[in-house]
């Protein structure tokens, strides 16, 4: 690997930092150690790790947004990965044939790529490091391993072609209201209310699939909606009925059964399979997001749809 190489990488204006990982030895990250402490980058390291097992061969590299900032994903074999965060300095027709000459660089000895990586970086100096600065919390409290939210990219000479999903908006009480499948007919003050008497009715399925809707949408905007599809399709228990359920690829949940049923109060056997469903996802990302329950809990569901989920305790 030649050191003109990642020393002219890494000076180029908009690059805030970079980290190598191969899933065996510890990630090795350069110029972010400002902002991510070490359970941070751990946590990060290996969400990344997860996403990749699942994507499936021909795709070699992906983007999402973390902390402000723009990160890319390069694979390459043996499970090597590179993970490039920049700013919106980023030149892009500097960056591309750069980011493809640091890419042959690695490919020459990938088995020594880590190590021979740290020994050209840490004897030089990046530019532009001040450029990486915290845009939120990074104590404890912040959400430690948000993942990517845009889809991989193939190279043009790849027959698979995917299908971009774009992130989806900020999930507002006017925009579920506008949503015939997501509206609730509960508003927010009686639902609050409704959810402290004794005898408040079962919700129906309709109340149910607008809030798990709006736990989903959210979860979408630290995850991204593919990993919270696949979070929803791996935490569904083994029963019948949850089978009727469809998610999509923006992470949206949906019942395929019988209109008339949405309207139907839920029966104790089917309000525990949601609620069992439910706890299990939440329990997936809080595995890559530490602070999930305590960011769920800050205004997401009302006391109602606490109560019907179970959820009460967040």
């Amino acid at each position: 690997m030649k050191r003109e190489v990642v020393q002219e990488f890494l000076n180029q204006p908009g690059v805030a930092g970079i980290a190598l990982m191969d899933g065996r030895s510890r990630p090795y990250f350069f110029g972010v150690d400002q902002t991510l402490n070490f359970q941070q980058k751990e946590a990060l390291a290996q969400g990344i790790q997860q996403v990749v097992q699942t994507t499936p061969p021909g795709f070699e590299y992906f983007e999402f947004q973390f902390s402000g900032h723009r990160a890319y994903i390069y694979k390459f074999d043996h499970g090597m990965i590179l993970l490039v965060l920049a700013t919106g300095e980023l030149v892009l027709a500097t960056y591309a044939p750069l980011i493809h000459q640091l890419r042959a660089e690695l490919k020459h000895d990938l088995t020594n790529a880590i190590a021979t990586f740290r020994l050209l970086a840490g004897n030089l100096s990046l530019s532009n490091q001040n450029y990486w600065q915290p845009t939120g919390p990074t104590g404890p409290s912040a959400p430690s391993a948000p993942l990517p939210a845009a889809p991989w990219h193939s190279p043009p000479s790849s027959p698979v072609q995917p299908e971009r999903v774009p992130a989806p908006p900020p999930v507002s009480s006017e925009s579920i209201a506008r949503d015939p499948v997501l509206s609730s007919p509960v508003s927010e003050d009686a639902a609050g209310a409704a959810a402290l008497l004794p005898d408040a009715p079962a919700p129906t399925l309709k109340e149910l699939l607008t809030a798990v809707n709006q736990i989903s949408q959210f979860t979408t905007h630290y995850l991204g909606p593919t990993v919270v599809a696949n979070y929803w399709r791996s935490s569904r228990p083994a029963m019948e009925w949850l089978g009727n359920f469809e998610i999509d690829r923006t992470a949206r949940i949906t019942y395929t059964g019988d209109v008339p049923a949405l309207l139907q109060t839920l029966s104790d056997e089917q309000q525990q399979g949601v609620q069992d469903w439910t706890r299990a996802f939440i329990q997936r990302c809080s595995r890559v997001m530490r602070d999930f329950s305590t960011l769920l809990d800050q205004g997401v569901l009302d006391n109602r749809q606490k109560a019907f989920l179970a959820l009460s305790s967040l």
